[in-house]
């Protein structure tokens, strides 16, 4: 099973809500965990998929009621300020999770 390499990373995924563009933006991190607890996680899902086991910086039930797509992209790093200053250049609604 391919795992992701664990470090900070920005999450984000363009989705629409009522015929609208949003950008739905977190920041979070990538975690590796032993082989047992690997593996465990790894066979909930599908196994020949890569897996990335992230933490992000929102609660889960914040993260759960209001994301609009079943998977998200990330990148290493935080990327936050570029996708805001995208947003406010396009006009689209930004939707930024965070603990705060």
């Amino acid at each position: 099973m391919d795992i992701a390499a664990p470090g900070e990373m920005t999450l984000a995924r363009l989705t629409r809500l009522d015929g609208h563009y949003r950008l739905q933006l977190m920041l979070g991190s990538f975690e590796n965990y032993d082989e047992e607890t690997t593996s465990a996680l790894g066979a909930r899902s599908t196994p020949e998929w890569p897996h990335a086991f992230a933490r992000l910086d929102t609660p889960a039930s914040t993260f759960l009621s209001r994301f609009g797509a079943n998977h998200i992209h990330a990148v290493p790093g935080d990327r936050r300020a570029e996708l805001r200053a995208v947003c406010e250049l396009m006009g689209t609604t930004l939707d930024e999770f965070t603990r705060g």
